[in-house]
Formats: C-alpha cells, sequence, structure tokens
C-alpha cells in the first residue's frame, strides 16, 4: 500500500483550519440543540459571569469545585437556568441562616 504526500501552502492550511472550526462550531450547534433537557434555557459562560457578577476564573473555580452545575459541548459550556437558579437559591438560604 502506497501513502501520498501532498504539500500545502501554510496560508491555504490555515485557511482549512478555520474551516473546520467553522463546522465543528455548527456540529457543537447541533448536538446541543438535540440534546436531552436543552428545551430549557440554557446560558454561556459570559451570560453566567454577569449574572453572578463573578470573574470568568471564579466561575471555573465552581465547575472545578462542582459548585454548579454545566454541561459541555465541543468547546463550549452550558449552563441550565434552572441550575442556575438553585445555586442562587442555595447561596440566599445559606445568608438567611447565617444571618438567624
Amino acid at each position: 500500500m502506497s501513502k501520498t504526500v501532498v504539500i500545502v501552502d501554510e496560508h491555504l492550511f490555515n485557511k482549512l483550519l478555520g474551516k473546520l472550526d467553522h463546522l465543528n462550531e455548527k456540529i457543537d450547534s447541533i448536538n446541543v440543540a438535540k440534546n436531552d433537557g436543552f428545551k430549557d434555557k440554557w446560558y454561556v459562560t459570559e451570560e453566567v459571569c454577569k449574572l453572578l457578577n463573578v470573574s470568568r476564573r471564579t466561575l471555573q473555580n465552581m465547575r472545578d469545585n462542582q459548585t454548579i452545575k454545566f454541561r459541555k459541548a465541543g468547546r463550549k459550556i452550558y449552563y441550565k437556568a434552572r441550575d442556575i437558579e438553585e445555586y442562587l437559591e442555595s447561596i440566599s438560604c445559606r445568608t438567611v441562616d447565617e444571618a438567624v
């Protein structure tokens, strides 16, 4: 079995990689749309940072510590609105309990 070597210009190669990244993002968005439970409202990282008034790094720590639930599709991370609400309720309950 013989193998063929193809030499491609660096500019064309980078253009091809860009198109592959674009296709991958499209596929990821399709997978997210078909995923079970994705009929509810979902947020991306930037939106959750604004909602919780935290930095991206803090949100990363929250994911690492399993403080907040998330799903990953490709390179995108999604947070279910219901999970964000539950988190907010849990911290407001702690605040009320601490005040009593």
